[in-house]
């Protein structure tokens, strides 16, 4: 399964990755106060402006220690208890 998923993979609007001066399929850093992680972009328009893509579910043991989740807080949600890996605020860049 690993195999067939792929690196991790992140999506940036076009603007967004020529702004950080980042091309389709380079590797990146993505990051925020509480960790980062690394990436392959992937340049699409598929996101819109201001919003970087991933998907969650690799495990940290198989991608250098690090996934998406060492950016996310470790609490629960102030509405409902529920989780908070929805809605994160990161950067980009290359690595």
């Amino acid at each position: 399964m690993r195999r067939r998923a792929g690196e991790a993979a992140i999506t940036l609007h076009p603007d967004d990755a020529t702004a950080r001066g980042i091309a389709d399929g380079e590797p990146v850093l993505v990051s925020n106060a509480r960790g980062s992680f690394e990436a392959v972009a992937e340049v699409s328009d598929r996101v819109r402006p201001g919003v970087a893509g991933t998907t969650k579910g690799r495990w940290a043991k198989f991608t250098n220690g690090a996934t998406v989740n060492a950016t996310v807080a470790e609490r629960d949600s102030d509405y409902g208890g529920g989780a908070v890996f929805h809605d994160n605020r990161v950067e980009v860049r290359p690595r």
